[in-house]
């Protein structure tokens, strides 16, 4: 590629797997390897220069947040290349379903994996990060059998127990969302594989979870509740 702009205009042309709000998700090939192309895209709305400083400074946070995850055992996807400056990423490219879409197909092995699941989060909250949407979507259980945390685009290093807590929250909404027949016992045996790396250090983050969905079914109820009211 002679430039950036060319190397930019060749990404645009792979195909196209998810368009966000934020970015697009391309697959292609980088030097032989099947890869995942995530480019942020600017928001029509934002000053151009404010959204070049947006996108390159988000994309070397998601990019600085993988690394970190990798060099402390976490599976998350290995890093191909970072290009900042045109807000791209390029990242192995994870062959396999979500656990969201494996659930449907067995659901007690979906059990197992919701398990694992707990105990990458886990892992991923000890050494100080809150992935910020860990939900079944961003799970992939590999076509090797493994289960990789993908997509750390709203991920932060923090000791909050807070930011930790949404994401058990997020998990546990996910579950209950697609999953209603099975979600008690994915979301009990995510809390297990969750305990299992923290212990006691889960607790609090568990019952700050469980605070944040009781706020949660009271702002339903009193919007339910004014609905009524104007009826």
């Amino acid at each position: 590629m002679s430039s950036l702009k060319d190397m930019l205009g060749w990404v645009r042309g792979l195909e196209l797997v998810k368009r966000g709000a934020e970015s697009e998700i391309r697959l292609g090939f980088f030097m032989g390897i099947p890869a995942i192309f995530k480019l942020r895209v600017p928001k029509p709305y934002m000053h151009p220069r404010l959204a070049d400083i947006l996108i390159s400074q988000r994309t070397r946070k998601e990019a600085k947040v993988i690394a970190y995850a990798l060099k402390h055992g976490i599976p998350a996807p290995r890093l191909l290349a970072v290009l900042p400056s045109i807000g791209l990423i390029v990242m192995e490219y994870v062959q396999g379903v979500t656990l969201k879409d494996y659930a449907y197909r067995d659901p007690r092995g979906a059990l197992l994996y919701s398990r694992i699941a707990g105990s990458i989060l886990g892992r991923l909250h000890e050494v100080g990060v809150a992935h910020g949407d860990p939900t079944t979507s961003n799970y992939i259980v590999s076509s090797d059998g493994g289960l990789k945390l993908i997509d750390y685009g709203l991920s932060d290093f923090t000791e909050d127990v807070e930011d930790k807590a949404v994401d058990v929250h997020l998990y546990r909404r996910a579950v209950e969302s697609t999953h209603a027949s099975i979600a008690a016992g994915m979301f009990e045996a995510f809390l297990e594989g969750y305990k299992g790396v923290l212990g006691g250090e889960a607790l609090k983050v568990i019952e700050r979870a469980e605070e944040i969905r009781l706020r949660g079914r009271y702002v339903e109820e009193r919007r339910r509740s004014v609905w009524r009211a104007l009826g």
